[in-house]
């Protein structure tokens, strides 16, 4: 059975760093910087992202975790 639904143009693992995934990920547009993907006007589309604390913020942590989270690891 074949999956459907919007086609995935940047998909990530989720078990990897954002500078180690497959296609090179960052967290501004920047001229300089060339695109990854294209898509047509109109089609449906889907990007996968990270987190902006890069995966450091999963379900097992409580408020107080995050609100004590050393700041270093979610600005790299």
């Amino acid at each position: 059975m074949s999956v459907s639904g919007p086609r995935l143009v940047v998909g990530i693992d989720l078990k990897k760093k954002a500078w180690e995934q497959e296609t090179p990920l960052h967290n501004r547009w920047h001229p300089d910087i060339p695109s990854v993907a294209e898509v047509t006007p109109g089609e449906v589309f889907r990007v996968e992202m990270v987190d902006f604390s890069g995966g450091a913020i999963t379900n097992n942590l409580t408020a107080h975790d995050v609100k004590h989270l050393h700041p270093l690891t979610v600005s790299s």
